[in-house]
């Protein structure tokens, strides 16, 4: 009997209610290593029998990492420095910082600073993505990572970092197999639903994630597709570590039928590639993924990207769902904005605080943009 959408759903939801909780249930099986940012090659932390954790940050105040951090910076990191300083993430044996941005990596300093105990990596990956300078560069840097974990008595053999490398292969291809079923037919669990879903795998073991989602595929692909008048529109941004936003915009009256942020599609995108060499694989399986802003590929543009993914979801809109002081998508956005103005695609601008829910000026704002969208559609239609 295949299970219901609501009980397959349940261990998503579950752990994104409390994920560090869950995560630190998780690592009384072994060590975990906390990670930054998706650059970090979770395969090696996993060949390294260490459960790979995300730190994004905190749900509630910052008071302890506001005193040790420029107000200006984006509540991701003042939220994940508050976590290390509240002694939440005490359950982590190393933390991995990679050059994501000059915010990130300039927190390696702090947190070795003010969390001695914690031992901490920090990992370069190169800002320039599409050459073989960048995979040689990347591939040292990798060497230099599973050097530092065997220094913590670990063993990193690569036949572990390929079996690691093919398992969470298996996890993607189900992922964008979701993510497929999902333009198809977004009322089956909705933006939350697909939103927790993806968040959720980054603080259990991927087999038990690989699991549960085998199960959802199989309750999805048993329920039917409802009609819904509601406008289309693709999210994209960094990071969104409360899922209620886009249960949210979805309450305001938008379908999000697809996004890219990088608690969402964008780290399942990663295709595996062959390579005698597993760290080779590796280094060039994470730079020819998605670009994300924090980095640069000849050829890419983000304008011509985002327009291309809303009319093969069939989009009438984008929002942009930024962190607020993220630099990094604040310089790329004139560009995807002014891409969408000339094939006259509506878009909207929201910046949201990590540690903050959704507010209603929020929601408001969201329902406006909705009701645009729906007036357009009847335009286009008259």
């Amino acid at each position: 009997m295949t299970m219901t959408i609501e009980m397959a759903m349940a261990p998503f939801l579950g752990v994104c209610d409390a994920p560090y909780k869950a995560a630190k249930e998780a690592a009384k099986d072994g060590p975990a290593a906390g990670y930054m940012c998706t650059y970090v090659p979770e395969e090696l932390l996993h060949a390294a029998g260490y459960l790979p954790v995300r730190v994004l940050g905190w749900s509630d105040g910052t008071q302890n990492a506001d005193a040790l951090i420029q107000s200006y910076a984006c509540s991701l990191a003042r939220g994940a420095l508050e976590a290390g300083l509240s002694g939440t993430l005490d359950f982590l044996s190393l933390m991995i910082f990679p050059h994501t941005c000059d915010t990130i990596q300039n927190l390696t300093d702090i947190w070795k600073r003010n969390i001695p105990a914690m031992k901490h990596f920090a990992l370069s990956a190169p800002v320039e993505t599409g050459t073989d300078h960048a995979v040689t560069y990347f591939l040292n840097e990798l060497r230099r990572l599973k050097t530092f974990l065997e220094a913590q008595g670990r063993t990193v053999s690569d036949g572990a970092v390929r079996a690691a490398i093919l398992l969470y292969d298996q996890h993607r291809k189900a992922m964008r197999a979701l993510y497929a079923e999902h333009r198809k037919n977004p009322s089956a669990i909705g933006a939350r639903g697909l939103a927790a879903v993806a968040l959720s795998a980054f603080y259990v073991p991927r087999t038990q994630h690989l699991a549960w989602l085998t199960q959802l595929l199989a309750a999805v692909g048993h329920t039917a597709s409802l009609p819904d008048a509601k406008p289309r529109v693709v999210v994209l941004g960094s990071v969104c570590q409360d899922i209620g936003y886009l249960d949210a915009i979805e309450s305001a009256g938008c379908v999000v039928v697809d996004d890219d942020l990088c608690t969402g599609a964008r780290p399942f995108a990663v295709e595996a590639v062959e390579d005698t060499d597993p760290l080779r694989a590796l280094a060039r399986m994470y730079l020819d993924r998605r670009t994300c802003a924090s980095k640069h590929r000849d050829g890419y543009d983000p304008g011509e990207e985002i327009v291309k993914r809303a009319r093969e979801t069939g989009a009438r809109g984008v929002i942009f769902l930024f962190t607020k002081f993220c630099d990094p998508w604040a310089f790329d956005y004139p560009r995807m904005r002014e891409a969408l103005e000339k094939v006259q695609a509506p878009s909207l601008l929201l910046e949201i605080e990590q540690n903050q829910p959704p507010s209603a000026h929020f929601q408001t704002r969201v329902a406006a943009f909705a009701e645009m969208l729906g007036a357009t559609a009847q335009g286009d239609r008259s």
